[in-house]
């Protein structure tokens, strides 16, 4: 049997591509895209999951889809508790990663999944070797999201401070959902942002710094590509410009998502020669 994957995006989430509550659904796998109505279909997972965890998480995604039309409105500033919102939901799409959440089909997870990852894009795309980081293996399937759901409003803070919304498009959702991007404008200097997209227009940065005018292009584009290979999953609107034009060409060469549906931080240099500078800098091979 395979590795399984889990399918979670928020209704509220996915109401921000849709016409007449309808989008445009591809799943790995398939040959064409379909059109959905928002209330039939969302998660895989069926009878696995404990009622009132399951509530418990509902009171994130509510909040989020409080605070939606407040970011996405740049005549008023957002509430401190519009942020807090978007930022715990962040963090529910990171945990909803088949590695880190459990898979739908097995109580314990997918087999050397479950890595108990906080939101720190320096952590993410390495393996631990510690207890703590293989206690999900072994550990009841909703004792884990049981843990990590009262942890969660913690780990929301440890997500970059600057928080920041960007009109650029369009715009791809898809289960995975948040990516961190690292941009080098040189080799000695990195920056790292975390993003997630939060319309078919627009997305959300989280950075120890605001993202200038030509990181915001940059960090738009790639964010799009990561949720693109990464994902089992992806909503576009209606008309499904971006699934056609570029999904399922990519989906077309890679069967499986990128990253085993770990999230990985993605590194990106302005100069080809910068690449080697920085891995010589960290005695790393060229190759």
């Amino acid at each position: 049997m395979g590795v399984p994957f889990d399918h979670y995006i928020s209704r509220a989430h996915m109401r921000q591509w849709a016409t007449n509550n309808r989008v445009s659904m591809l799943r790995r796998g398939g040959n064409t895209s379909k059109v959905i109505d928002i209330g039939k279909a969302v998660a895989a997972e069926r009878g696995l999951n404990d009622p009132n965890l399951e509530a418990s998480y509902g009171k994130v995604e509510s909040a989020f889809s409080r605070a939606l039309p407040r970011l996405l409105d740049f005549s008023i500033a957002p509430t401190n508790a519009n942020l807090l919102a978007v930022r715990e939901y962040a963090v529910l799409m990171h945990d909803r990663y088949p590695a880190l959440r459990g898979s739908a089909t097995d109580e314990h997870g997918a087999h050397g999944g479950n890595y108990m990852m906080v939101p720190n894009p320096a952590n993410w795309g390495h393996e631990s070797s510690s207890l703590m980081a293989h206690l999900a293996t072994v550990m009841d399937r909703e004792r884990l999201k049981a843990t990590r759901r009262q942890l969660l409003p913690h780990f929301a803070q440890l997500l970059p401070p600057v928080t920041q919304v960007f009109r650029a498009g369009p715009m791809l959702l898809g289960d995975a959902g948040i990516h961190a991007i690292t941009l080098h404008s040189d080799a000695e200097t990195e920056r790292t942002y975390v993003a997630m997209p939060l319309s078919s227009d627009a997305f959300i940065v989280f950075g120890k710094q605001p993202a200038g005018d030509d990181e915001v292009i940059q960090i738009g584009r790639f964010l799009l590509l990561k949720v693109a290979m990464e994902s089992t999953v992806v909503i576009d609107t209606q008309e499904a410009a971006v699934i056609n034009d570029f999904v399922m060409d990519m989906w077309g060469h890679q069967r499986e998502p990128g990253g085993a549906g770990l999230p990985k931080a993605v590194r990106v240099f302005n100069r080809i020669e910068d690449i080697s500078d920085y891995r010589a800098a960290r005695g790393q091979s060229s190759n």
